[in-house]
C-alpha cells in the first residue's frame, strides 16, 4: 500500500502573492508601538444644565474613580495659550472657560473643592456654551469628549493619553453659583452680557436685571449683594487681558 505523504507543517505550500503592493516606506513615520508601552486611561465627561440659558457645566472624571477630577491643567493650559489657543477655541467649538468647581459643603463662595480628597488642587470644570437650537446636547458632548481625546494623544502634553467617553446631560438646572465660585460666576456674567451692542452698559443696568440675577447668583438679593458691594474699578477690570 502506497503511503501518503506527511505534510511538513512547518513549510506550507501557499506562497505570498508577488502582484500585491503595499503603501509603505521606510522612514515614513507609520511606526506601530508596542503594546506594552503607554497605557490609555479611560475618563468620563457628563454635562448638567445650569439657569443660565444656553450654559453647561461639564464634569470630567476618573472611570476607575468617579469621585475624583480628570487632569485637565494641559487642556485649560492649551486653551489660553496666546499663540495656538485660538485654534484650540474654534475645534472645541463649545467651550468657554476652565474654572475651579465650588466645593458646597463649604459654601462660602471662595473656597474650591479640590480634585479628590486630600488634594491640594482645585478641581477644575469646564463651562460649555451649546445653542441647542443649533446642535444636540448629545453631539456637542461627544465633540468635546473626542477634542479632547484627540488632545491628550499629543506625547508633548500627557504622557499617556486618554480618552473621554460622554455619558450623559442632567437636566436638573440650577443657578450659576452652585458650581462655580462667586467672583467666577460675576466674570462669566460679565462676559456673556456685557459686550458690544448689549442692552446692558453698566454694572447697574446688569443688577437691575432680577431673572439675571437669579439665573446666575440663586437669587437677586443674593446677586445684588454681591455686585454692588464690587468696587467699580474691579468691576472695570474683571475681564482684564481677555477678549470681551
Amino acid at each position: 500500500m502506497r503511503k501518503t505523504a506527511k505534510k511538513n507543517r512547518d513549510n506550507p505550500t501557499t506562497s505570498p502573492s508577488p502582484t500585491k503592493k503595499w503603501k509603505w516606506t521606510p522612514g515614513s513615520g507609520c511606526v506601530i508601538n508596542s503594546s506594552s508601552g503607554s497605557r490609555t486611561r479611560d475618563m468620563n465627561l457628563d454635562l448638567v444644565e445650569t439657569c443660565v440659558g444656553g450654559v453647561f457645566i461639564g464634569f470630567c472624571t476618573k472611570a476607575w474613580a468617579p469621585d475624583e477630577s480628570a487632569y485637565l491643567f494641559p487642556m485649560e493650559k492649551g486653551l489660553n495659550d496666546t499663540e495656538d489657543g485660538g485654534n484650540l477655541a474654534k475645534e472645541w467649538k463649545y467651550v468657554h472657560s476652565f474654572l475651579p468647581r465650588r466645593d458646597t459643603n463649604v459654601d462660602d463662595g471662595i473656597t474650591a473643592m479640590k480634585t479628590k480628597k486630600g488634594s491640594k488642587w482645585d478641581w477644575k470644570v469646564v463651562l460649555l456654551l451649546i445653542d441647542e437650537g443649533d446642535t444636540s446636547i448629545e453631539k456637542a458632548g461627544r465633540h468635546i469628549a473626542h477634542c479632547f481625546s484627540k488632545f491628550t494623544r499629543n506625547k508633548d502634553v500627557m504622557d499617556n493619553p486618554e480618552k473621554y467617553t460622554f455619558n450623559k446631560c442632567f437636566r436638573d438646572p440650577q443657578a450659576l453659583n452652585h458650581y462655580l465660585l462667586d467672583l467666577d460666576v460675576a466674570k462669566v456674567l460679565k462676559s456673556l452680557v456685557c459686550h458690544q451692542g448689549s442692552e446692558y452698559t453698566s454694572k447697574e443696568d446688569v443688577i437691575q436685571d432680577e431673572e439675571v440675577m437669579d439665573a446666575f447668583f440663586g437669587t437677586s438679593e443674593v446677586g445684588r449683594a454681591y455686585l454692588e458691594d464690587m468696587e467699580d474699578e474691579d468691576w472695570d477690570f474683571l475681564l482684564d487681558g481677555a477678549d470681551n
